[in-house]
């Protein structure tokens, strides 16, 4: 072979890896990836309504881990990922956290879910109307309830818990005989190990009921519990991992009569026609039974999913973009498609004031109404 040739294609070899790394470089500057860690609840809401909006911003990537609530509000605050995202409010956690200051961290509520009490009934030939107000958790029991969720008595219970304390009014279907199955039988919490300091789902559980005063008689052990994850065992008690999946499985797997475990709307929309094939129930809520069409409007048991990120960030404006997307351009029917709630109008306002600032600026200048709309009372 002509020496020319054999230096044409060591030139050619060697120029192959150039292109490719100087091609690799040029895709990297002119694309942006968009990290996002935290609740597993959030999860699933921001892969699937991130799609559309992919395909309309080619030029970005986003990337979605679970974690727990906690989780994200730790990554963000440390600058490990662009995104956090929580069901709960950050606030007792990062009220005294000077990363969250210093990073300019932004909260913003994007949508509502619901928190829903699934059971398995001991009863059957029951309809699926009949399932979902059967059983009901109203002011007069939360209490009662929560009580039963610790494992510790207290002077709320004074023994185990049945599932027929928590008889509905409405439920007027039921034979004698019916009812007295439901007292004799044991009602079995499905706790999250790890508590609200770990799970936003078990968080809201406890927080975000909207009854009156639901912690009314509650001692300090039964408060503990739900903090710590630290239950009682004076009665059966199933302990969970943080993600909904992880407590669903254990509570289906199990599948014995009296067991209650508590979801995130998003989950029990994924899974409606499980657990309508299974014959399982869930709670009403003051006579409210569950839709996710009476979010707010009579099944007030919600919490705020959360989006938090740095106001410093270099790719902010992408970010706030992909925000301002799920707030405006997703439908109230995408929303209720995986079981979550769009805010109201004036909620959206509020979320769109001040955007510039962060939380902690809006916390001393006494507009702490603006960090997300979990922050204040009226939701």
């Amino acid at each position: 072979m002509k020496s020319w040739i054999k230096k044409l294609i060591t030139v050619i070899c060697c120029l192959i890896p150039i292109a490719f790394v100087l091609t690799f470089s040029f895709n990297q500057k002119n694309s942006t990836t968009i990290s996002c860690v935290g609740s597993s609840g959030v999860k699933p809401f921001i892969e699937t309504l991130s799609t559309d909006y992919l395909k309309q911003h080619k030029e970005i990537d986003i990337t979605v881990e679970a974690g727990g609530s906690g989780e994200g509000i730790n990554q963000v605050s440390k600058g490990f990922c662009h995104i956090g995202d929580s069901s709960k409010d950050p606030y007792s956690v990062i009220k005294d956290n000077e990363l969250w200051k210093t990073n300019r961290i932004k909260t913003v509520t994007v949508s509502w879910e619901a928190i829903c009490l699934v059971y398995i009934p001991p009863i059957t030939g029951l309809t699926d109307e009949q399932l979902d107000t059967m059983l009901d958790v109203s002011d007069t029991n939360v209490s009662k309830l929560y009580a039963s969720f610790s494992g510790y008595k207290g002077t709320l219970l004074t023994s185990a818990p049945k599932l027929g304390d928590f008889i509905s009014s409405k439920a007027t279907f039921l034979s004698e005989q019916q009812r007295q199955t439901l007292n004799n039988t044991n009602f079995v919490p499905y706790a999250r190990t790890g508590g609200s300091t770990t799970s936003g789902t078990a968080y809201s559980f406890f927080n975000d009921s909207k009854f009156t005063d639901p912690h009314t008689g509650l001692n300090q052990d039964q408060i503990n519990a739900f903090e710590t994850g630290t239950y009682g065992s004076e009665w059966e008690i199933v302990q969970t991992d943080e993600a909904n999946s992880r407590a669903w499985d254990m509570f289906q797997k199990n599948n014995k009569p009296g067991s209650v475990v508590y979801l995130s709307s998003g989950f029990v929309e994924s899974n409606i026609d499980l657990i309508r094939k299974y014959r399982y129930g869930i709670f009403s809520y003051n006579g409210n039974p569950y839709s996710i069409n009476n979010l707010s409007n009579g099944y007030n048991w919600c919490r705020p999913l959360n989006l938090m990120f740095s106001l410093n960030s270099y790719i902010v404006s992408q970010i706030s973009s992909f925000i301002n997307y799920l707030l405006n351009e997703v439908s109230k029917e995408q929303w209720n498609a995986i079981g979550g709630a769009p805010l109201t109008q004036p909620q959206k306002d509020s979320m769109g004031q001040l955007i510039e600032k962060s939380d902690f600026e809006l916390i001393e200048q006494d507009q702490r109404q603006y960090c997300g709309a979990n922050y204040y009372a009226g939701q």
